[in-house]
């Protein structure tokens, strides 16, 4: 982990001094960037740093040189190259929080190993992705409009001329997808001239009016469609209830900014290895272990050296769903794999003819007291816990996926009360 007798710690510019702020932060230690350093320049710090003996730069001895990741490795050879012709007699511990491998030349400590394809959260709108991208341009470009604001009179043809920016991109952008009607184009693309935002493709949705927009609730199938057809690879949207419905109707990934969060097809399981490090403390805990109380221990020997499968079957079974669960745990026995069976209703038969763990994720109908959001956050945390305290090395999905399945029970509450307030306003 963390090198002991650290005296500071010194940032590569840009991103890495987000990575060394907050390394200095959590581990007590003064921080400098690149150029200071290197120049000699004095630091200042916090009331709580330990400075006890780190008077001025002469008196550092370990220095560790951080950037927030390595690709080509080109931002760390021109540290080494500044560092070469500075005075300090302090020896150098050069590291990056996320690599492509734990092992990269002229880099002594890789935290985390991150494979491309690669997001930060810091640099999504910096990254060359964004030429292969679909961007959506409110909550995303520019902040919301208000309610007041939305008005589709005078009061919304200001809000998109003087919209503030939001994310502010530095690369040219494929398309942008917006469920703005067409009537407001010209608008539209001046405000984004003022901003200088590079874009080939400006999609709009071309409809009346936004009551038409918000009769057909054409939002995320719009967006969806045209992402679709087309040849981006990733769409980011900012509405996370949009995002799950770009991703599903889509069948493809979908970064939502309202969450961080890589919303991804349900089918598309090989895509869970793409990882997207938005945690900056991340480095802080490689290696953690799953904390005890979560992990679950097999007291078959055998069995417990095996890596774990889960088979999950959400939503509706038909005949004969019993037998294709017992098939794949066959598959599973001749991988030498232990399989845990989850499913989203109780099945007594299939719980007793095997010795297979099956654990349950409740649907709507199980937790009445609920709120929509309420069950959307507990059925989410049950299954993390069930991944994390199996500690799951691969899933096999038959039935819904579980997104899927989330959106149809959410589906399937919100018509239920729509039809509940129907017949309380007959009633009245």
């Amino acid at each position: 982990m963390l090198p002991p007798d650290i005296d500071l710690v010194v940032g590569i510019p840009r991103s890495g001094l987000l990575a060394a702020n907050m390394l200095g932060l959590v581990a007590n230690l003064p921080m400098a960037d690149l150029d200071s350093f290197v120049e000699g320049r004095a630091y200042s710090f916090g009331a709580t740093k330990n400075t006890a003996s780190f008077k001025n730069p002469s008196n550092v001895r370990r220095v560790l040189v951080l950037d927030d990741s390595i690709n080509t490795g080109g931002a760390m050879r021109e540290a080494k190259d500044k560092l070469a012709h500075c005075a300090s007699p302090a020896q150098f511990i050069f590291a990056a929080v996320y690599g492509l491998s734990d092992q990269v030349d002229g880099v002594d400590i890789i935290f985390e190993v991150v494979e491309q394809p690669r997001l930060f959260q810091w640099n999504f709108m910096h990254h060359g992705l964004l030429s292969k991208a679909c961007v959506d341009i409110d909550g995303v470009l520019c902040v919301d409009p208000t309610d007041a604001e939305n008005d589709e009179g005078p009061a919304y043809e200001t809000f998109l001329q003087t919209a503030r920016p939001l994310h502010k991109p530095t690369r040219f952008i494929a398309y942008l997808v917006t469920s703005r009607l067409e009537k407001y184009r010209s608008l539209t693309e001046a405000w984004l001239r003022t901003h200088a935002i590079d874009y080939g493709k400006l999609v709009m949705l071309d409809l009346p009016s936004a009551a038409e927009r918000r009769s057909r609730d054409a939002h995320a199938g719009f967006k969806a469609g045209f992402y679709r057809q087309c040849d981006a690879e990733i769409f980011i949207e900012s509405s996370r209830r949009q995002a799950k419905d770009i991703a599903r109707l889509s069948n493809k990934p979908v970064l939502c900014t309202e969450t961080h969060q890589m919303v991804l097809p349900t089918h598309v399981r090989s895509f869970l290895r793409m990882r997207f490090a938005i945690d900056v403390l991340a480095f802080l805990r490689r290696g953690r272990p799953i904390p005890e109380e979560l992990s679950y221990a097999i007291a078959d020997a055998q069995n417990g050296a095996k890596s774990r499968t889960l088979i999950t079957w959400f939503g509706s079974r038909p005949d004969g769903f019993v037998d294709a669960i017992q098939s794949v745990r066959r598959i599973c026995a001749a991988r030498n794999e232990f399989p845990i069976v989850v499913l989203s209703d109780f099945h007594q038969e299939l719980m007793s003819q095997t010795e297979t763990p099956v654990e349950f994720i409740p649907q709507v109908r199980h937790l009445p007291s609920l709120s929509p959001g309420q069950y959307e956050d507990y059925v989410r945390r049950r299954h993390d816990l069930l991944l994390r305290k199996w500690a799951i090395a691969r899933e096999v999905t038959l039935g819904l996926g579980f997104d899927e399945f989330l959106i149809q029970q959410l589906a399937g509450n919100e018509l239920r009360h729509a039809q509940d307030k129907a017949r309380l306003n007959l009633k009245s």
